[in-house]
């Protein structure tokens, strides 16, 4: 889980890929029409979301989010969960998850993660246990492709009776498609294409695609232009964090927002996870930290293509768990991280969320219920 962080950190400054491209036609899954007009706030959580898992304290907050007028919420699914053994599907904790937030009134983004930043993310019979493919495994096998199609089949009925209005095939696979494996990339595309089209003959109205990163799309990676033509909407996560990992001053921050913009191209806008961190050696504070969602808020709101962004996060790991992340990556054997790095990136995980880890709010948190009341206007 850790390593894939490294790449979200190392892989913007290399180089990206840019050539002439041409917005791919709209579809109807493109206009969104299972996600109401306006903007929808949303939240999600560390990893696959266990929702049955939260303490009540975290179960609160959730509460009072929706209360105030947050209406989404980012999902992730593995699928390996999905099929625990070839064939066989085990679909009642999906079920149920999607439930119990349909039931809280937070209409779901749903991503299958099969691609997970530099690393794939299979059942163990097609992984070679490393995050690659296993021996002999192609995604543009069609045998593959039919039997990730088998479980569409039953995940999608299920997904649209509760509200998803979204479906991910991947999240960040960019980090692998542009630098370390680029061979791959015509067969994920064809992945995609043919889950898209699996997916449609089910649900018409139901958008796929693959959610990228921001500099993916800054520079027009030959793997965003390939899965712009074979989604109807590419989603992005976005945190005005610079490639050393330190953070952008508020007053750039604008700046920065609005030049994703302009490379995403036309269409309409979806951010799977939205961050401001209050670590103080990324530069950042909890003053910065609510500075920094007052100027994101201002902007998606003078932005209608935004249609959905994912806060990530509201709550702080507890110490033991962030003990685990610290000890793990600054006693970790990888030497391709300098420690002032790893030190950044320790602190980032640590201090995500908008609530600290006694539960107590930090100054963001008045900002986003303050987006999310605005959202019920």
């Amino acid at each position: 889980m850790l390593r894939p962080l490294l790449w979200l950190l190392c892989a913007p400054l290399l180089a990206g890929c840019s050539m002439s491209y041409v917005d791919p036609a709209p579809t109807e899954a493109s206009a969104l029409t299972l996600l109401p007009d306006g903007f929808t706030l949303g939240t999600t959580l560390y990893g696959s979301a266990d929702l049955g898992a939260l303490g009540e304290d975290a179960r609160a907050v959730l509460e009072a989010a929706a209360d105030s007028g947050m209406s989404g919420f980012t999902y992730y699914v593995d699928w390996a969960d999905l099929e625990p053994t070839p064939g066989q599907y085990a679909l009642d904790e999906f079920t149920e998850t999607l439930a119990t937030l349909q039931g809280l009134g937070l209409r779901p983004f749903v991503n299958i993660t099969v691609g997970d930043i530099a690393e794939y993310n299979l059942p163990p019979d097609l992984s070679d246990g490393a995050g690659g493919l296993g021996d002999g495994v192609a995604l543009d096998d069609p045998v593959l492709i039919e039997r990730f199609g088998r479980i569409l089949d039953r995940v999608v009925p299920i997904a649209v009776a509760h509200g998803v209005f979204f479906l991910g095939v991947g999240n960040e696979i960019n980090e692998r498609l542009d630098h370390t494996s680029p061979d791959e990339l015509g067969a994920y595309a064809t992945f995609v294409e043919a889950a898209r089209e699996r997916v449609h003959r089910i649900a018409p109205d139901l958008a796929v695609g693959v959610v990228l990163t921001t500099a993916a799309i800054r520079n027009r990676t030959l793997t965003f232009q390939s899965m712009k033509q074979v989604s109807d909407i590419i989603p992005f996560n976005y945190g005005p964090i610079q490639s050393d990992f330190f953070v952008f001053a508020l007053d750039d921050i604008e700046a920065d927002f609005q030049d994703v913009v302009a490379g995403y191209g036309a269409g309409p806008l979806l951010i799977q996870e939205l961050t401001c961190p209050s670590a103080r050696t990324m530069n950042a504070s909890e003053a910065w930290q609510r500075g920094c969602f007052e100027e994101l808020f201002e902007l998606i709101d003078a932005t209608p293509r935004v249609r959905f962004a994912s806060v990530f996060t509201f709550q702080d790991f507890d110490g033991a768990t962030c003990q685990a992340v610290r000890d793990a990556l600054l006693g970790s054997d990888l030497d391709d991280l300098p420690a002032e790095v790893a030190q950044r990136l320790a602190d980032y995980l640590c201090e995500l969320g908008v609530i600290r880890p006694d539960g107590t709010p930090k100054p963001a948190w008045a900002e986003v219920v303050k987006a999310a009341v605005a959202t019920r206007e």
